[in-house]
């Protein structure tokens, strides 16, 4: 820039050179604001992880594998990273957003949850439970009724992503009908249907839900969830012969397949394809970024959003204020949780109270230690008793019509002390429980 003087004896050529230096800046930005197709091709290999969590949510919910996750940005990203993990150690699930410990109340095995469902499980229900205090202990009961285990229901974020792709679609209409660009149609199409295929792989939902379902003839299990010692909130779940084995789905079952690496390989190139259409776009290129805007939005929605427990595949009969315990002090929380379910005080004692304890607490959990050790061996001693009898009722008969299976559920009614068996056990299992 001349000074002063110069300026004034020089005021158009100064004028001239401002402007012919100002010019290209303001005609480069003015270019990109109309069409901005450079900055496509760099938003497509933003925000993988965010689809890996909207697909690990929604898997499983639709028919037929269908997960209704959108086209968006972080589609290729993502794809890159699931290669990686394919020839890896071979998991679609991401890892658990924070640590959480699943413990047996029985046994009172410790277990490091490898489970991301089960980690957002809790998550949900304890911003949706927990109101304040120093530990807050819920009781939640499995609901055979209210649908299968490790199936969910469909909520409003599965719709969501329906509605979505169906809008993403129609906008990709629009320039085609109006000047004949079809482009953006068929990166549009064709990103929905590489997205719908890399959702639908089967082993998201082999590896969502790996677990055994319990067995009917076990009884019932009792398992606490927690984030462990500090935190202020453990989740109880009770299994009443029905739902899925939880210490299983903590474990993190290996469930890869070989079909999975080789689709991952097939649908990363065919990303790097699309992306390369999309850096050839000439034009219209606002409907595209609206499109993926429109599917980012979506995915932000489904990764983070906090959901019930039937629609993460969970199926609880209805919560009430009984089933809730909270006092002002742990220790007392925990007492009431061991009143209410036996096991569940004792298995949290060791992770909240690993220390020494004060005399009447120490002599309060001593008794309820030998309780529950009467009641097993009380436990064993039916056991034995029913097969016994069981065994002679067998051996008695001219021709045996009963089952193994059927034994097996007349030992556990004999256990549980009822005289009666559930009803899809038959009849005569059911009598032979009753004489017992």
């Amino acid at each position: 820039m001349p000074p002063p003087i110069l300026r004034r004896l020089l005021p158009g050529a100064v004028q001239a050179r401002s402007a012919s230096s100002v010019d290209p800046y303001f005609s480069a930005e003015s270019s990109s604001w109309k069409s901005p197709d450079d900055i496509l091709s760099i938003l497509m290999i933003i925000g993988g992880d965010i689809v890996q969590r909207a697909v690990a949510q929604l898997v499983g919910s639709g028919p037929w594998h269908f997960a209704p996750v959108a086209f968006s940005f972080g589609w290729l990203a993502y794809s890159v990273s699931a290669l990686t993990a394919a020839v890896g150690d071979g998991r679609l699930m991401p890892q658990p957003d924070f640590t959480t410990y699943v413990v047996n109340a029985k046994t009172g095995y410790v277990r490091e949850n490898a489970s991301w469902v089960l980690g957002r499980l809790l998550r949900d229900h304890e911003k949706r439970t927990f109101k304040g205090g120093s530990l807050t202990v819920a009781f939640y009961h499995t609901a055979p009724e209210r649908g299968h285990a490790g199936v969910p229901g469909r909520d409003w974020v599965y719709w969501s992503g329906v509605l979505v792709i169906l809008a993403q679609l129609a906008v990709a209409v629009v320039p085609g009908a109006r000047h004949g660009n079809w482009i953006v149609l068929v990166v549009t199409f064709g990103g929905t249907l590489l997205a719908l295929t890399a959702s639908g792989l089967p082993q998201w939902r082999e590896e969502k839900y790996a677990a055994r379902p319990v067995d009917p003839t076990r009884g019932r299990e009792v398992v606490c969830i927690t984030r462990g010692n500090g935190s202020t909130f453990i989740m109880v779940v009770v299994s009443d012969r029905a739902g899925i084995r939880l210490e299983d789905l903590a474990g993190g079952r290996d469930k890869r397949r070989t079909v999975t690496s080789v689709m991952s390989a097939v649908l990363c190139i065919l990303w790097i394809v699309l992306l390369l259409t999309v850096e050839g776009l000439d034009g219209d290129a606002w409907y595209l970024l609206a499109i993926g805007a429109l599917g980012m939005a979506q995915n932000v929605v489904a990764a983070g959003v906090q959901r019930s427990a039937d629609a993460l595949g969970f199926h609880f009969r209805e919560f009430s204020k009984d089933d809730l315990i909270r006092e002002e002090k742990v220790m007392k929380t925990l007492m009431r949780a061991e009143e209410r379910e036996r096991g569940v005080g004792l298995c949290m004692l060791q992770l909240f109270f690993p220390g020494e304890l004060r005399p009447e607490e120490k002599a309060y959990w001593d008794r309820k230690r030998a309780e529950k050790a009467e009641m097993q061996s009380a436990s064993v001693q039916s056991v034995k008793s029913a097969e016994t009898v069981l065994k002679a009722s067998m051996e008695s008969r001219a021709v045996s019509d009963i089952s193994e299976k059927d034994w097996k559920y007349a030992v556990t009614a004999n256990v549980v002390g009822v005289a009666s068996l559930s009803p899809s056990a038959p009849s005569h299992a059911r009598e032979d429980a009753s004489n017992t």
